[in-house]
């Protein structure tokens, strides 16, 4: 069974539409007993890194996750829900504070900063580059320079190059778009917005 996990963060009906084309066995849940024993998560969702957090911890979430990676079952972050995945981001009201993430993977979310002109969010098509063929799961048939769905301000930096699987470029600056360490996976981009190629990263995390 797969747990989309439902903690109030956007609307996430376009999503639960395109996993059900794969899949009957998912339920859009909150529930902690359905969750502990789910055979997969998936983290999505729209918002603020802060209020994600914070509605992770109050429900008792962020440990569930962490226990679910322990007992080495795939997880799947999806935009806010793959920015959880890293040690923290500075997406907060408190001026010069870092809220902390999950830490499943090394990396830090940063806003977009120090391009001229530069538009934020990042909103709408773009490239995905630098595909490692033998080393993902996720994007099994997805090939470089196919474009996925965006929208976001902030974006992780720092992170191990092992666990960077595809990246995205952005006025210049190339940022990881998807990540695979063991059984975490995450993209940036809305997978269930981004057409055939991605409902099939989709299909490729419900298969795995």
């Amino acid at each position: 069974m797969i747990a989309v996990l439902d903690f109030g963060m956007g609307n996430i009906h376009s999503l639960l539409k395109a996993v059900s084309l794969y899949t009957d066995k998912f339920e859009f849940t909150s529930d902690i007993k359905k969750i502990a024993n789910a055979d997969k998560l998936i983290l999505p969702g729209d918002g603020h890194f802060d209020k994600a957090m914070q509605n992770l911890n109050s429900l008792g979430f962020s440990d569930l996750i962490k226990e679910h990676v322990l007992k080495e079952k795939p997880l799947l972050g999806i935009c806010i829900g793959y920015q959880v995945l890293f040690e923290d981001s500075d997406e907060t009201s408190k001026q010069g504070a870092t809220i902390p993430g999950l830490g499943l993977i090394r990396g830090k979310i940063r806003k977009f900063e120090g391009k001229q002109n530069l538009k934020v969010p990042h909103m709408g098509w773009n490239k995905l580059f630098d595909i490692k063929p033998k080393q993902t799961k996720l994007l099994k048939g997805i090939k470089n320079e196919s474009f996925m769905y965006f929208i976001h301000s902030y974006r992780p930096v720092g992170v191990d190059r092992l666990d960077i699987t595809a990246t995205c470029k952005y006025y210049g600056e190339s940022f990881p778009a998807v990540v695979e360490k063991a059984v975490v996976n995450g993209t940036q981009f809305h997978p269930e917005k981004s057409d055939k190629l991605g409902l099939q990263i989709l299909k490729n995390f419900i298969e795995i």
